[in-house]
């Protein structure tokens, strides 16, 4: 009998999807053949589980199985480009941010761990021991300096919910306490004097007509970084006489968008947002690049990639200044050059003696970044001879 035009549609599109369904289903393996998954890693702060060794016994079997499952859950076909996808919908459909952050207004991502959130509302002050820790650090550092003839100075760049908290969410309502940062600045003031800038002043006047910190990062800009270098060249002038911050227009000055910052990449957003806020700065003549030279053999350790000790030289400048930093001051490099003739910046917070002696810097700076200021333990700051 022969068969009607609808009867021969429905034979054809039951054989659609079954051959939809087949192809759906190997899709994954042809994944984990041909990779053809291009997505970036998506940032999950773990180490990915590894392919299980096999080893003959039940136990081991066991373990085997299990590893086997475990391996499969992290490295299945197109796993990371879904991932994404639902970060994206996650994101864009329902405003759900990641745990460390925290969708602010207008586009701003803002950093969410090391007990934000309690700083902002001023909920969880420093303890009196805590703040006396500190004062021991820093006078303990700075008699070292003046000992061996050198200038000191701690310096505290801002988060950036303290410059901007405006662009907060709606919900995240400051409790009119200080936070840690004033008071430990209110503690220093009174009971030490050893010099500490905090860069809030500074940060929040260069705001007034320019952002001053990248939108999806949690880093400020170049323009930031630039204000909070000419404080501290003011600062320091105090103690270093002849020190001049060099003036905003001695640089070419143009926005450059490029691809999302540290904030995007932990929501699996970076393929999908534009940084807006990024400025790239060109010295004008007769002002010269300063020369960056990157040197593992400055100070013995195990560096990471993209965080090894790093000089520039200037020949036009005198006086030589050693910063330990975190990835703020690494803002500074093409700036805070040029004030001075070696500018050697070393990615830690630890001390080391015996490298100090043999540079013989004219100044040391601490660069602590406010949100490391509040969670760290002076206790763990260790000074190595």
């Amino acid at each position: 009998m022969k068969k009607s035009f609808p009867e021969k549609c429905g034979r054809a599109q039951a054989v659609a999807i079954s051959a939809l369904f087949l192809f759906l289903i190997w899709l994954p393996a042809f994944d984990s053949f041909l990779h053809l998954d291009k997505a970036p890693v998506p940032n999950e702060n773990r180490a990915m589980s590894r392919f299980p060794e096999f080893q003959s016994g039940t136990e081991s079997l066991r373990k085997y199985v299990a590893g086997l499952e475990l391996y499969y859950n992290d490295h299945f076909g197109f796993r990371k480009r879904l991932i994404r996808w639902q970060h994206k919908w996650k994101h864009e459909l329902f405003k759900e941010s990641s745990p460390d952050v925290i969708l602010g207004r207008d586009g701003w991502l803002f950093y969410s761990g090391d007990n934000m959130i309690e700083n902002f509302r001023g909920s969880n002050p420093f303890t009196r021991d805590q703040l006396k820790a500190w004062q021991n650090l820093l006078e303990s550092r700075r008699d070292w300096c003046v000992r061996h003839g050198s200038a000191y100075i701690f310096v505290i760049p801002p988060d950036k919910q303290s410059i901007y908290p405006e662009h907060l969410p709606a919900w995240l309502l400051p409790v009119k306490k200080p936070g840690k940062l004033d008071q430990f600045m209110a503690y220093m003031k009174t009971n030490s004097t050893v010099p500490v800038l905090d860069l809030r002043p500074a940060l929040l006047a260069a705001k007034t007509n320019r952002t001053v910190y990248l939108l999806t990062d949690t880093h400020w800009n170049n323009l930031g970084a630039f204000a909070g270098c000419q404080s501290l060249i003011s600062a320091l002038s105090r103690q270093l006489p002849g020190l001049k911050p060099l003036p905003l227009e001695a640089f070419e000055r143009k926005i450059v968008p490029q691809p999302a910052g540290d904030l995007s990449r932990m929501l699996g957003q970076e393929q999908w947002t534009i940084e807006k806020a990024n400025v790239i700065f060109s010295p004008q003549p007769p002002l010269k690049p300063l020369a960056v030279v990157v040197d593992t053999n400055l100070l013995a350790g195990r560096w990471k990639k993209g965080a090894e000790p790093v000089f520039t030289e200037n020949p036009e400048g005198r006086r030589k200044a050693v910063v330990f930093r975190d990835s703020f001051a690494g803002y500074w490099i093409p700036f805070l050059g040029y004030d001075f003739n070696r500018v050697i910046y070393i990615w830690q917070f630890n001390w080391d003696m015996a490298f100090l002696e043999k540079q013989k810097p004219d100044v040391v700076i601490d660069e602590t970044l406010e949100r490391f200021l509040i969670s760290a333990a002076p206790s763990n700051i260790k000074e190595n001879n």
